[in-house]
């Protein structure tokens, strides 16, 4: 009886010793997905299927490029734009042009280098940490 299980609607299940990996494996790839439709995930994971560090510098420039922006999903003409520095046609609308156009332009930086397609191209999180303090001592 211990491998019986009861579902929300008190239908038996048997469980399986294979069952709570394959529950993790669809939990993973269940946020794989949310991730991919987000643009988080680095362009050679789809080819080597491997996260680096660099997949991670990867995932922080959309996330940068999200903040500047103010949407979740990241189209390529705010890209273009922000690699363009237009500020006006990329920066959160919502700010209505109330924000310091040197941060703009140190996060717009940093957020082109960390989402380059070359994993090797991108800094480093040492690089993108001092990068942001030198920024903000000027400040």
């Amino acid at each position: 009886m211990e491998n019986v299980l009861l579902d929300h609607q008190f239908n038996p299940l048997i469980m399986d010793a294979g069952l709570p990996k394959l529950l993790a494996d669809d939990v993973v790839f269940s946020a794989l997905k949310v991730s991919a439709a987000m643009g988080y995930l680095a362009p050679e994971y789809i080819t080597t299927g491997r996260f680096t560090e660099k997949s991670d510098i990867y995932a922080f420039g959309v996330i940068i490029l999200q903040v500047l922006s103010g949407k979740t999903t990241i189209g390529s003409s705010i890209r273009t734009a922000i690699e363009s520095f237009r500020f006006d046609d990329s920066v959160d609308a919502n700010l209505r042009g109330r924000y310091s156009k040197s941060e703009a332009a140190t996060l717009s930086k940093l957020a082109i280098q960390c989402t380059l397609e070359c994993p090797d191209q991108r800094p480093t999180m040492v690089d993108v940490i001092q990068e942001l303090s030198v920024s903000s001592a000027h400040l």
